[in-house]
């Protein structure tokens, strides 16, 4: 019986340990691929698209004018965890007559937390989901809102301009309306001057 020669021992042994280091090399690569992957796709979703934040900008404030004959802030119910603001909306009776409904709407984070959302006030509203985020905080002042939307290393102001409340207008109108009449014992402004006049006619 022929014995195998060295010299076809020593390449079979050879071409045994090249195979074993190019399939090691291959694992490495493949863990390395994987490893870039996975920290590619959680960099995406932590990652915030400023289109996205535009979109959403955009499609609430859209929400805000549709179909609304006046929307303004209900401050008895808004604090830094939602907005509370009532749209009057136009809408048509059975008669096909146009009438005015008023809607109360929330801003505010989802139960879970990660999405900022408007849903209609009561248990049996709908809501719309505007943008997934990390948290919020809300402020309203007459006719604005504010989103203070706080992420991973940055922070971003939404603002949302609308009508003033109607309790406000009121006060507006009233206090404009004290100014213009004169303090008491005093004559108006015009009486005044026709009395100046007729003294320096004499």
């Amino acid at each position: 019986m022929m014995k195998p020669s060295r010299r076809f021992a020593r390449s079979k042994a050879f071409s045994l340990m090249e195979t074993m280091v190019a399939l090691l090399v291959t694992v490495i690569c493949l863990s390395l691929l994987s490893s870039c992957l996975k920290l590619f796709t959680l960099f995406e979703k932590d990652r915030h698209d400023p289109n996205e934040l535009a979109f959403s900008y955009v499609q609430f404030a859209k929400f805000l004018k549709k179909d609304s004959q006046r929307t303004y802030i209900d401050f008895d119910y808004t604090n830094p965890l939602k907005i509370m603001f009532i749209k009057e909306e136009k809408k048509k009776d059975k008669k096909g007559e146009e009438k005015i409904d008023k809607v109360g709407y929330v801003l505010e984070m989802d139960n879970g937390g990660n999405n900022l959302r408007v849903r209609r006030s009561g248990t049996d509203g709908g809501n719309m989901t505007l943008l997934p985020i990390w948290g919020a905080t809300f402020a309203a002042k007459d006719g604005l809102m504010e989103v203070h939307i706080n992420e991973k290393g940055k922070r971003s102001i939404l603002y949302f301009k609308v009508d003033k409340a109607p309790e406000k207008e009121k006060e507006a109108e009233k206090k404009s309306e004290d100014q213009a009449k004169p303090a008491k014992g005093e004559r108006p402004a015009d009486q005044r001057a026709a009395a100046s006049h007729d003294h320096s006619a004499d």
